[in-house]
Order: structure tokens, then sequence, then C-alpha cells
């Protein structure tokens, strides 16, 4: 997936499922009011699952933005 992209897939019960790779800092709040855009505009409500970066692999991140191994 590229910087910047955002794949939107209608699944077979008419859900939306909406992926993102890395959003530049530049375009983020644009996605953010597409998402609201997009949730407003279907009704319901919106899930969202964080995907672990493939760098924080296998660590846990603390407080303050240290990165230790798990």
């Amino acid at each position: 997936m590229n910087v910047d992209q955002i794949d939107i897939e209608i699944l077979e019960d008419g859900t939306l499922a909406v992926t993102s790779g890395d959003v530049s800092e530049a375009n983020h709040m644009s996605a953010d009011e597409l998402l609201e855009e997009l949730e407003r505009e279907m009704g319901g409500s919106r899930t969202t699952k964080k995907r672990e970066h493939p760098f924080l692999k296998g660590k846990r991140v603390l407080r303050g933005g240290r990165i230790v191994k798990a």
C-alpha cells in the first residue's frame, strides 16, 4: 500500500471496508474528514482496527515513545 492511498471495498453485507497505509501529515486531516463523511453518509458506526507497524513487530512501546523488546 502506498503513502496517501485509501482503498474502499463494498462487502457482501453492504458495509464498507476502508484500508489505508501511511497517510502523510499534509493529508491526515483530509483523510479523517473523508472517513467522517463516509460514516455520516452511510449511517451506522465506524469500527477502527489499527495494524501493527512492521518496525514495531514484537516490540512494546512505552510512555514517552521509548521502544523496548517484548
